[in-house]
């Protein structure tokens, strides 16, 4: 085992953990912030690895209630759902070969807290197997629910907020042994040889970095150390950071702030042109929180890549902002090489929008802008969320038919309460959580809490029917089946289920006819969800039957 005490370079790994999840299947995406991270260490002279889990799935199965650590087993073995819980990534084997290379300071990622649980059991193996190592925990989750995360002893600190203007003094004090006190963007506990106070115990809890704002000063990310076949020769790239809005559910801000800051169109071609010509990779994932606030940037960034003639496939899966969309923008982008994109709706109800504060409620932008998308044969898709606080079945319903009619593919989220949000606040006001509440039972189909009027059975419900309601007319027109608890349940007894309690679903000129709808048809799911159609439109593309999507007020 090779350590700094016996070469004099600091050796630090920086790794991306395994998940718990009950879902069928998860993608893989380069951890674009760990290599940010690798790069600078790497500059100032330090050995790094990075290690990401989810590169391997091979290593998934099925995990036992009994291998539960942090979770209350009473929860567990209470909740419908944990029988279907799926580690993925590798397993607590490979993780501890890798461990066993000895390093100096392992940094542990954790961006959503749903998966906290496995990112601390991490921490405590590394402990176990390096013990003189100092482990550390980044990413959203610390930086939004830093009580929770620092409860956890494994971790000797926790770096809040974006790393990269201070890690590598970070690093080297870890190493060095020099005390933390005054550091910026670190909260740690007195009393664990970190700093020179003379508390016991306590907290220190530092005051935040400055954010970056030359970004077109750091380091292109350390992809080498990466192996990008995991991730089908696709690169991620982060052109911009900053979120200048606030949609109640989101902390984002509490990690990138609120300022939109961006990287300069040259510097941004500059680096999909080094990825193309040293690494073969023409396929990008574009992961900015708002990668079009500033259309003539986008122009610029679009035109570049024209003018230089790169050959690239460039994606937007994160969410874009619906309300700055016009034709010309929409012809640089498909002229650069822009195949799909989701547009950050998550509900076609204006007084739900109003109430999440997602910037607009003019609905009619979306449907111009997602026709400028498709007359270019770009794939527009867009994300919805359920169980918003004080939304019924009814408007899950309209959310999911709406986008339906306007041809429009979606992705369906499940409301959750992220600790530090408006809605957690609200949540806890509302006797809807507590702060004892079980932050590690939500995830894409489990749902610790319910709302006003969803219960967690409902909300698990609604979000499998949307979501085979979002591949229409895939799903629908083939008769797939849609999982549940145990065996399947036929699209026409799910809409039953979901439209049980709808009955305000019906508009006024009565454009969505759905009739009671048969328990178990021996027939095709396309009998029962014909109907979901204006008549006459049962059977046309979804492109052709598209009405644009309506608002409910």
């Amino acid at each position: 085992m090779s350590t700094r005490t016996d070469t004099g370079v600091t050796r630090v790994l920086l790794i991306k953990p395994p998940i718990r999840a009950c879902m069928i299947e998860i993608g893989r995406h380069m951890p674009i912030g760990l290599a940010y991270l690798a790069a600078q260490l790497r500059n100032s002279g330090m050995e790094v690895d990075i290690f990401d889990s989810l590169a391997f799935s091979e290593d998934n199965h099925v995990v036992p209630p009994s291998q539960y650590t942090d979770i209350d087993r009473a929860k567990v073995a209470a909740h419908p759902r944990w029988d279907h819980l799926v580690h993925w990534g590798a397993d607590w084997a490979r993780v501890e070969q890798v461990l066993r290379r000895g390093y100096d300071v392992v940094g542990v990622s954790c961006m959503f807290t749903p998966y906290y649980e496995p990112a601390y059991e991490l921490g405590r193996l590394a402990k176990q197997i390096l013990p003189q190592a100092r482990v550390i925990l980044g990413g959203q989750h610390p930086t939004v629910a830093h009580p929770h995360a620092l409860a956890e002893e494994a971790f000797d600190a926790l770096v809040l907020g974006e790393a990269e203007a201070n890690v590598v003094e970070i690093v080297e004090a870890l190493a060095a042994g020099r005390s933390l006190r005054g550091m910026p963007g670190l909260t740690f506990r007195c009393g664990t040889g970190l700093c020179d106070c003379p508390r016991p115990s306590g907290v220190h809890l530092q005051p935040r970095a400055e954010f970056l704002q030359d970004l077109d000063g750091l380091a292109l990310p350390a992809v080498d150390l990466l192996d990008m076949g995991s991730y089908d020769e696709t690169a991620t790239l982060i052109t911009s950071r900053g979120c200048p809005f606030s949609c109640s559910f989101c902390t984002v801000h509490a990690t990138v702030g609120k300022k939109f800051r961006a990287r300069a169109p040259e510097n941004v071609v500059d680096e999909i042109e080094h990825y193309v010509t040293e690494h073969g990779i023409r396929r990008f994932f574009i992961e900015d929180d708002n990668f079009t606030f500033d259309i003539a940037r986008v122009h610029e960034i679009c035109r570049a890549i024209t003018r230089r003639g790169l050959d690239v496939e460039l994606h937007l899966p994160n969410g874009m902002t619906v309300v700055k969309l016009d034709k010309p923008l929409v012809d640089d982008m498909a002229a650069a090489g822009f195949q799909s994109l989701f547009l950050g709706l998550e509900t076609t109800d204006v007084k739900r929008l109003r109430q999440i504060r997602k910037g607009f409620t003019s609905l009619e932008k979306v449907n111009a802008g997602a026709g400028l998308f498709t007359d270019h044969g770009i794939t527009v898709g867009a994300s919805l969320i359920v169980g918003l606080l004080g939304q019924t079945p009814a408007e899950v319903a309209r959310d999911s038919i709406n986008l339906m009619l306007a041809g429009i593919r979606f992705w369906t989220n499940p409301f959750y309460p992220i600790p530090g949000s408006p809605d957690f606040q609200q949540c806890l006001a509302n006797g809807l959580i507590t702060h004892d509440t079980e932050l590690a039972l939500y995830d894409q189909f489990n749902f610790a809490i319910g709302s006003d009027h969803l219960s967690p059975a409902e909300l698990y419900w609604s979000v499998v029917i949307t979501q085979a309601m979002a591949h229409w007319p895939d799903y629908v027109l083939e008769g797939a089946r849609v999982r549940r608890e145990r065996g399947t349940v036929g699209l026409d007894e799910a809409l039953q289920r979901l439209l049980a309690h709808s009955d305000s679903l019906f508009g006024p000129n009565g454009e969505l006819e759905v009739p009671a709808v048969p328990r178990r048809s021996t027939a095709t799911s396309c009998t029962a969800t014909r109907r979901l159609l204006p008549r006459g439109a049962a059977h046309q593309p979804a492109a052709t039957a598209r009405r644009g999507l309506h608002l409910h007020r």
